[in-house]
């Protein structure tokens, strides 16, 4: 992949919120019942250490996470209460990450989930969160 390319099977992402804009380009690609959202890491993103900055990296993740969520509470609205994350590796730019995301719980009044970032299959952050659920 060269780093003006875009995996197959990716549309833009077209975000509800303004922050989203700052971060992106965003994408998505249905995947079963899910969605997988990604981002090519540009020079733009990174740290002075020049590899893709923690807090872009948990920010797409927070975005991603809260559509997942959103999408399967058939789009009522929610919030971020706790998202933890752990990095496990880093990234560079040129490199696609992607989210993958498993809802582990679904109450009354918030939704637990865990996602992870990865590059080439392989896990760079892992993350435990709860989202509020607000409704429509």
């Amino acid at each position: 992949m060269t780093s003006s390319s875009i995996p197959e099977g990716f549309l833009p992402f077209a975000s509800r919120g303004r922050f989203t804009e700052k971060i992106g380009p965003l994408y998505y690609k249905p995947d079963g019942d899910s969605i997988i959202y990604g981002f090519l890491a540009e020079e733009g993103h990174t740290n002075g250490n020049g590899v893709i900055h923690g807090g872009m990296l948990i920010s797409f993740l927070d975005e991603a996470l809260g559509q997942i969520i959103w999408r399967a509470l058939n789009k009522q609205r929610c919030a971020t209460i706790s998202l933890n994350c752990n990095f496990v590796a880093s990234a560079k730019p040129g490199d696609w990450i992607e989210t993958r995301a498993e809802i582990s719980r679904k109450g009354m009044a918030v939704v637990f989930v865990h996602g992870e970032l990865q590059v080439r299959g392989e896990r760079i952050l892992a993350a435990d969160g709860i989202w509020k659920i607000i409704g429509k």
